[in-house]
């Protein structure tokens, strides 16, 4: 209720004098109460006010304070953030460097186990055609061997030969090629078995009664005079004297000897040298023919220039005799041979090849 409508209702009902006391305390109280609720109003206005202040200066100062921390730690954030640029590019140098020996070491590694694809396919494709490489290999000793017999009758180069065919088997190892080795071997032991002759020493021999021919004493040569008998000894008969003397005119004046033919007498300087050409070529011929292996043909040459030596020789000399015994030593050995066939052999290496394929 308002004040005008309470003094209408006092004004209206008049109140008793201890209501109208209590009733003026109240109007006092009532007056004196708006001044201290201004005062007090303004109290705690400048206390807010203060204190707003104060907070503003204690707010102000710590927002500097963390605006300049926050500034210090940017800055050190953005030098922080530099390093880790500078160290982020130089990864990424590192990384592209190692990015490009990798690609490098790739590279090497691809050609590298190509390579090795391409060693391991050569190498089975060694392996597998190595047993073809051993027979023909074998097969082409075998084949020298028949060449050596059929051509020159080489006994020794063509045993050689198959000796090495089998060594070469031998170290194969193999199962299969124990067909062949046995053939070898039995070819080999025939060639063991066939006779031995030294056709080195007997060219030689050819060789030296080449050279022999040109010390024939041949019977159209001149013969030396033989020696005078002795005169008769001091003291002597006259008897003895005159004997001597005649016998030593006859002996030196005529000379006998028996010949064979009348022909070998008429050879003059110029025939016999052409003798002697012809006895080497006939040599010559005779040791081709026992390089040959050729028996008739040998013995046909060494026949012809026996028959020669004998007629046109002296057959008293002692090089005569010599010559005839070598020549006719070389012309009683047997250079003929009959070589054995190797053909079983190539057909059993045939075989295998054929078995292997």
């Amino acid at each position: 209720m308002s004040d005008p409508d309470r003094t209408d209702l006092d004004l209206a009902s008049p109140a008793p004098p201890a209501a109208a006391a209590s009733a003026a305390a109240s109007a006092a109280a009532s007056a004196a109460t708006p001044r201290s609720s201004l005062f007090a109003l303004w109290a705690v206005t400048v206390i807010a006010l203060g204190v707003a202040l104060f907070t503003f200066f204690t707010r102000g100062q710590e927002v500097q304070r963390v605006a300049e921390v926050s500034a210090q730690r940017m800055a050190e954030a953005q030098a922080a953030a530099k390093e880790a640029q500078a160290a982020a590019r130089a990864a990424q140098d590192n990384t592209r460097d190692a990015l490009g020996k990798l690609s490098v070491l790739e590279t090497r590694l691809a050609e590298s186990q190509n390579q090795q694809v391409a060693l391991e396919r050569l190498y089975e494709e060694l392996s597998r055609n190595r047993d073809e490489f051993v027979l023909i290999e074998v097969e082409r000793m075998v084949e020298l061997a028949a060449q050596q017999l059929q051509v020159a009758g080489n006994i020794t180069g063509a045993l050689a030969a198959l000796q090495t065919a089998d060594a070469r088997l031998a170290r194969a190892d193999k199962p299969q090629y124990g067909n062949i080795r046995k053939v070898l071997a039995r070819d080999i032991e025939r060639l063991k078995a066939q006779p031995a002759t030294d056709l080195t020493g007997l060219a030689i021999r050819l060789d030296a009664l080449s050279e022999q021919v040109e010390q024939l004493p041949l019977l159209s040569e001149p013969r030396p005079v033989p020696e005078a008998r002795k005169a008769a000894a001091p003291g002597s008969s006259w008897w003895d004297r005159l004997s001597a003397d005649i016998a030593r005119e006859f002996t030196d004046l005529v000379s006998i000897r028996k010949l064979a033919g009348n022909e070998v007498l008429l050879m003059t300087p110029d025939q016999a040298r052409l003798y002697r050409d012809t006895l080497r070529l006939k040599l010559a011929n005779a040791r081709l023919a026992l390089m040959a292996r050729n028996q008739q043909l040998l013995r046909s040459d060494l026949a012809r220039i026996d028959v020669a030596v004998s007629r046109s020789a002296d057959p008293r000399s002692k090089v005569t005799q010599s010559f005839l015994a070598s020549l006719r030593t070389v012309g009683n050995a047997t250079v003929a041979i009959e070589p054995p066939s190797l053909n079983e052999t190539l057909s059993a290496i045939a075989n295998v090849r054929a078995a292997r394929n």
